[in-house]
């Protein structure tokens, strides 16, 4: 069943469209390459030649501005994102009742500089510019953490390294072509990968490193989380141009406490159904029958994550459509 994954993700490539919506919003899927992000979790450093671990993680998102319909551009008026890429998020973007097919997303890593130099005691508490803990805030003069990466490197994973970004002139903006998934009647969701392991690209950690500040590291961090750690993934793909079937799964997003359910329609012929996590291990595998307006429950995932639910006719891949979990 694995080697049937990464053809999936790589065809991965069905365009949603439809009428209105109200809501938008942005899933981060946070990996460490091809396995689930996880803090304390040992990984090979993108070089190849040595292992690390993040104990660390977090960083803002903000001027988040949605391509659609032709060239349209609409902004997520004062939205900021504070991530922790401990979870895996679904983040509101808020209504945007005009935005019918998503073309493309824009946002920066970092706080933009009219908000930057602000006092965190005069937000909301729950507002993400807020004091937090650990603190994201660095000074007045400096203003935020734009990123904060902490965690130990090294053969033994024994040498300890912070990267710390701030500074205005580090305030990079980037692009990404993207669909955004048809989740239900009145919501539509972009989803990205968040690749974290790329985070560290072209930085030396194999003997420690701390770095507080707007050069060296801090930037390339910086410039890594624009140019190679977001990849577009959207929501579903037909592997097979014969097929003739339907095969949905909804909701997307699902919580951790809902069954999702599987609509589908196949012609005649011996089916079965598969769920897998992105590493490709098996969760769940049925045989399902052909016919019209058929349906299944399925089993309920109790970990957040993404996961894919594959259509396989004879043995042979037909569909595989994404599911996101949340809380």
């Amino acid at each position: 069943m694995k080697k049937h994954l990464s053809f999936v993700l790589f065809f991965l490539a069905v365009s949603f469209s439809g009428i209105a919506q109200n809501e938008l919003r942005l899933h981060l899927a946070p990996r460490l390459g091809n396995a689930v992000f996880a803090l304390d979790s040992s990984f090979q450093h993108p070089s190849g030649s040595y292992p690390l671990k993040y104990t660390r993680f977090e960083y803002y998102v903000s001027e988040v501005i949605i391509t659609h319909d032709g060239g349209q551009t609409t902004p997520a008026t004062g939205l900021h994102l504070l991530v922790r890429a401990a979870q895996d998020s679904v983040y509101s973007l808020g209504q945007m009742p005009n935005v019918n097919k998503v073309e493309a997303i824009t946002f920066s890593v970092g706080v933009e500089q009219a908000y930057n130099h602000l006092d965190p005691a005069s937000f909301p508490p729950d507002d993400p510019l807020a004091p937090q803990n650990p603190e994201m805030h660095w000074g007045w003069v400096s203003g935020y953490r734009f990123a904060a990466v902490e965690g130990e490197a090294g053969p033994n994973l024994d040498q300890h390294f912070e990267i710390h970004s701030i500074g205005d002139a580090n305030y990079f903006t980037q692009t990404i072509a993207t669909v955004a998934e048809q989740a239900s009647s009145d919501v539509k969701v972009i989803h990205l990968i968040a690749d974290y392991a790329q985070a560290v690209k072209d930085i030396g950690l194999s003997i420690g490193l701390v770095k507080h500040g707007t050069t060296g590291a801090a930037v390339t961090l910086l410039a890594n989380f624009r140019d190679v750690v977001f990849t577009a993934l959207v929501a579903s793909a037909v592997l097979d141009p014969a097929f003739t079937g339907t095969f949905t799964v909804s909701p997307s997003p699902v919580t951790t406490s809902e069954a999702p359910l599987v609509r589908f329609s196949l012609p005649e012929g011996e089916y079965t159904l598969a769920v897998t996590d992105i590493t490709g291990s098996i969760l769940e595998r049925r045989q399902i029958l052909s016919g019209e307006n058929q349906s299944v429950t399925l089993n309920r995932i109790t970990e957040t994550g993404l996961y894919f639910v594959h259509l396989f006719q004879e043995h042979q891949p037909v569909v595989a459509v994404k599911l996101v979990v949340t809380h």
